[in-house]
């Protein structure tokens, strides 16, 4: 079959748009340093970097919950630590009181001080965090603890509070003050009224009482530590996974600079050889016929 000049010309010409556009294309690469600027680019490409955009955007927010789950468990861990402390001075100066030998102003001093220490402990049992009161179950919005000190009423529930950390998984991150708490006030109270009646009967038995409250707070704080490093655990694994989900895109979408700048180079020489095949020969014929 004959090939007549317009179809020569025809064929050139698209030839050099054609090199043209893939050299475009390239330059446009280059230049936003991602291999995906459309959809048509790669339809399959672009499905995949949408899934993992979504599970990039679901493992941030996981970590954003661990974050927030991370500082509940650090206020609540400092919170019980500093009750805890008091409870233990608390013990040590009833056991000074109870043996009897004290003058009466040394135990009006300790009288004084348990009287102290129980007004610490419920203003930390009401610590809140960003305004959420963290001991009061789910009502956050209201104080743990109201009343006198020596008669404390807990005015909490005993709701977890729960944060979602994974696909699935969850992880409650409050302690209640009915259970971790008020044990501890209850024995302040009970000892320092036994100090005031200068009872050493009833002295021991508020020692019982610290004692077991202690026990109380031990374990409200060995579960806050179990959950912190749970938490940690959890944010290091989600971490890495979003390491590696990212470069995953990044090999999608991202160009190969180094690569990318060879094919330019490869198709600039092969757009300049086509317009010069259409100089010489093809294209003076095709100004004849267009003449």
């Amino acid at each position: 079959m004959r090939v007549s000049t317009a179809m020569m010309s025809e064929t050139i010409l698209w030839n050099i748009t054609r090199n043209a556009a893939r050299l475009d294309r390239v330059a446009d690469q280059i230049g936003s340093g991602r291999q995906i600027r459309r959809p048509s680019d790669d339809p399959v490409g672009t499905a995949n970097v949408l899934q993992l955009d979504s599970t990039r955007a679901r493992i941030q927010q996981h970590l954003r919950n661990i974050d927030d789950a991370r500082s509940w468990i650090d206020a609540t861990d400092q919170a019980l630590s500093s009750i805890n402390a008091g409870i233990q001075r608390a013990r040590e100066i009833t056991l000074a009181a109870a043996n009897g030998t004290l003058a009466p102003e040394n135990r009006d001093a300790i009288e004084t001080e348990l009287q102290r220490i129980l007004e610490l402990a419920i203003g930390t049992a009401n610590t809140r965090l960003n305004g959420r009161y963290i001991f009061s179950g789910q009502k956050t919005d209201t104080p743990a603890f109201s009343g006198p000190p020596n008669a404390p009423v807990y005015q909490g529930d005993s709701g977890p509070i729960v944060r979602v950390i994974d696909v699935g998984v969850t992880v409650t991150i409050n302690v209640t003050g009915d259970t971790a708490i008020l044990p501890t006030l209850n024995a302040l109270a009970q000892a320092q009224a036994a100090v005031a009646a200068n009872d050493p009967d009833a002295m021991r038995a508020a020692i019982d009482a610290l004692d077991d409250a202690h026990t109380a707070l031990l374990t409200a704080q060995a579960r806050a530590g179990a959950i912190g490093s749970q938490l940690e655990e959890q944010a290091s694994r989600l971490e890495a996974l979003d390491v590696s989900v990212a470069r995953l895109r990044s090999q999608i979408q991202d160009v190969d600079l180094a690569k990318a700048v060879s094919d330019y180079s490869t198709l600039q020489t092969i757009y300049q050889a086509s317009l010069a095949a259409g100089s010489r020969g093809i294209l003076p014929s095709l100004f004849d016929y267009l003449a």
